[in-house]
């Protein structure tokens, strides 16, 4: 397999496909965020042990990511549409199946079964930007992309909790259950294959183990794509603390923590859509740079804060700069990955959405031990792993020059 730098040439793609490609991502978030407002109703309802309403979570983001390794090989073999469609169609399933869930073991199933779905979908939706376009082109896509994904924060808990609080906590997954089927509904519609035959490769476990070993020893998809990871890393760190430090350390209410986790979402929004707009005009790794040296900057910042004791409004200002440097490098990083691989992108696209969400998931693992040390332990674990981002997104501007 190879993976040099393909040329950076891009197909124009019809807005009907973004929309598409955005309305696919758009879900793996919503089904993550929208329904955390009812775990201790679900909880309650169940009788069940907080560990065991967290694996609704936790197993859902474990699955949603080892999943895209199996998923993606299957693309790359049979195409995209006919997984996608599969992909949304258990989505829904499961939504379904949890909002009729009878009791936690089979809450927890229809999350997995949602996760199973999520995985193939999200696969599909990475893989299809690089089908249609590279370099510059991809990395706008991806811009269009993460400002969805950052929306998600910022509307799904509201509606979440709107919903749980005027019809209870299973309206939230009817809700997301009517929400995929619309989905599915337009990408059925609208969005063709974009793999043909002739690209595809054949599915068996040697060729796959081989494409997946040949990805992990390319310097040109690793670097970026471990980049990548770290930022993503930095994400879920901040999205695994942020709760405990605002409302334990600070005394923010909860209400008012919906607020300020919303603000930061506006500041990744707002970074992805400079991405965008840069893309054209700026060198994909000057963006990455730029990205992770301003996360690096909120990290100091926000370590700074809490060293000196400083209000929480400066706290919450250096974590939407954090979240503005990430808005920024990560389409980027995206791109330059997927853009170093001429074939088997369906593997490739699966890398990255397993190393978002696995390791993504692990980060905030360590940060539910970490936060128990307070908001220096914490903003100095978000300093380390900005650092490590930051060196690995030097070692692939590096390596392209």
């Amino acid at each position: 397999m190879s993976t040099t730098m393909a040329p950076e040439v891009t197909q124009r793609v019809k807005p009907t496909v973004v929309l598409g490609l955005a309305s696919i991502v758009g879900l793996v978030p919503f089904a993550i965020d929208m329904y955390l407002a009812s775990l201790p109703d679900i909880s309650q309802e169940f009788a069940a042990p907080v560990w065991a309403t967290q694996l609704t979570l936790t197993g859902y983001l474990l699955l949603l990511g080892a999943g895209q390794l199996v998923a993606g090989p299957i693309t790359d073999a049979v195409g995209r549409r006919g997984p996608l469609m599969v992909g949304l169609v258990l989505f829904v399933a499961g939504a379904v199946l949890a909002a009729l869930a009878p009791s936690m073991l089979w809450l927890i199933i229809a999350r997995l079964l949602q996760a199973v779905g999520g995985a193939l979908a999200a696969v599909v939706a990475n893989a299809t930007v690089r089908d249609r376009a590279s370099g510059e082109g991809a990395t706008q896509l991806f811009a269009v992309l993460m400002t969805v994904t950052a929306l998600a924060p910022i509307i799904a808990p509201a509606v979440g909790g709107w919903l749980d609080g005027a019809w209870g906590w299973r309206s939230v997954f009817w809700a997301l259950a009517a929400l995929g089927a619309a989905v599915l509904l337009y990408c059925a519609l609208f969005l063709k294959e974009s793999h043909p035959a002739e690209n595809r490769s054949t599915l068996a476990l040697g060729s796959t183990l081989r494409g997946y070993g040949s990805l992990l020893t390319s310097r040109s998809f690793v670097l970026p794509w471990a980049a990548m990871v770290s930022m993503f890393m930095l994400l879920f760190a901040y999205i695994g603390g942020a709760s405990y430090i605002y409302q334990d350390d600070y005394g923010v209410s909860s209400e008012a923590f919906g607020l300020l986790f919303a603000s930061t979402g506006i500041a990744l929004m707002v970074g992805a859509f400079a991405a965008n707009r840069l893309a054209k005009t700026v060198r994909q790794h000057t963006l990455v740079l730029t990205g992770v040296a301003l996360a690096g900057l909120g990290a100091a910042l926000a370590l700074t804060v809490a060293v000196t004791g400083t209000p929480i409004g400066a706290l919450v200002g250096s974590i939407a700069v954090i979240m503005l440097g990430l808005g920024v490098s990560e389409p980027a990083l995206m791109s330059n990955a997927l853009s170093s691989v001429e074939e088997n992108t369906g593997q490739a696209a699966a890398l990255l959405g397993a190393g978002q969400f696995v390791l993504g998931a692990a980060a905030a693992g360590v940060t539910g031990m970490v936060v128990a040390f307070g908001p220096t332990a914490w903003t100095a674990l978000l300093l380390a792993i900005v650092a490590l981002a930051l060196a690995l997104s030097t070692g692939s501007a590096r390596h392209y020059r």
